[in-house]
C-alpha cells in the first residue's frame, strides 16, 4: 500500500509541475503578445527622420538607402540594417542609426569625397586620398584629373592600380597638400620632375615637384592664386621656383 501511495503522489506531484510549467508558458505566451500590441500602438509611429552630416550626398539619397519610411514603427526600423543598407554607397564612409522614442528616426552619417579621377577607356575612375574607387563613371567628376598615369585595375571599393606608380604617387601627395592648403586642382600633368597642375583650363602652376610642393605647403602658391583670383586672371601661368618664389606670367 505504501508503494501504491508514493507512485499516486509521484504522478500527482509531475501533473502539478505540468500544469504551472503550462501556466508559465500561457503567461510568457499573453505577455509577449501583449508586448507586441501595446509597441505597434500608433504612439510609436514614425512621425520624423533626420539626416546629418551630409554635405555631398543629398538627404533623400541617404532616406532611399536606409529603407526607412514615415508611417512605419519605430521598432520594425532596425538600425543595424539600415546602416548597412545606407553604407553600400561607397561616398559613406560611416553611419549612424538611432532610435529617438517615441517617433523619431536619427541618421548622422560620415562622407568621404572623390580626391581624384583617372581615365580607363571611356570611362572615369573616381578614388578617394587613399586610392579607393568610389565610383566607376561615364562623364568628367568634380575630382583632380590625374593625367600620364595609366589604369590597370579599377573595381568599387578596391584600391586602384595602376602602372606609373611614382607619378601616381607623386599626384596624390599633390592633391593631399593642395586639400590642407585650402587649394584645388583642376587636373594634374607631371612627367618626370616636372608638374603642370591646373587651377582653371587655362591657369596653370609650373615647376619641379619639390617646389611645387614646398610653395603648397608654405602658402606661397595660395598667396598667389588668392591675388588673382580677387583680380579676376583665370588664365596665364603661375612660374614656381626655389625658395618658394612664384611668379605669374599672363
Amino acid at each position: 500500500m505504501r508503494t501504491d501511495n508514493r507512485t499516486e503522489k509521484s504522478v500527482k506531484k509531475k501533473k502539478r509541475k505540468k500544469k504551472r510549467y503550462l501556466l508559465k508558458l500561457v503567461i510568457i505566451i499573453l505577455a509577449c503578445i501583449g508586448l507586441h500590441f501595446l509597441l505597434h500602438i500608433d504612439y510609436f509611429t514614425v512621425d520624423g527622420i533626420t539626416v546629418a552630416g551630409n554635405k555631398e550626398i543629398a538627404d533623400q539619397e541617404i532616406l532611399k538607402l536606409s529603407q526607412i519610411e514615415k508611417g512605419e514603427n519605430i521598432f520594425d526600423a532596425h538600425p543595424v540594417f539600415a546602416q548597412r543598407r545606407i553604407k553600400k554607397n561607397l561616398y559613406i564612409e560611416d553611419v549612424d542609426v538611432k532610435r529617438k522614442l517615441p517617433n523619431m528616426i536619427e541618421i548622422v552619417v560620415t562622407e568621404r569625397s572623390g580626391k581624384a579621377q583617372f581615365v580607363k577607356g571611356k570611362n572615369f575612375i573616381v578614388t578617394d586620398n587613399e586610392g579607393l574607387v568610389l565610383e566607376i563613371a561615364k562623364e568628367e567628376q568634380r575630382a583632380t584629373l590625374v593625367e600620364n598615369t595609366k589604369v590597370q585595375k579599377a573595381k568599387l571599393d578596391k584600391t586602384i592600380e595602376v602602372k606609373e606608380e611614382e607619378t601616381y604617387e607623386k599626384a596624390m601627395e599633390l592633391i593631399k597638400a593642395a586639400e590642407t592648403g585650402d587649394l584645388y586642382f583642376k587636373r594634374l600633368n607631371i612627367e618626370g620632375k616636372q608638374v603642370e597642375a591646373y587651377i582653371y583650363d587655362k591657369l596653370v602652376c609650373v615647376g619641379k615637384y619639390d617646389e611645387v610642393l614646398s610653395s603648397i605647403n608654405s602658402g606661397a602658391l595660395k598667396t598667389v592664386v588668392f591675388d588673382l583670383y580677387q583680380k579676376g586672371i583665370k588664365s596665364g601661368t603661375i612660374n614656381i621656383g626655389t625658395n618658394n618664389y612664384c611668379s605669374f606670367t599672363p
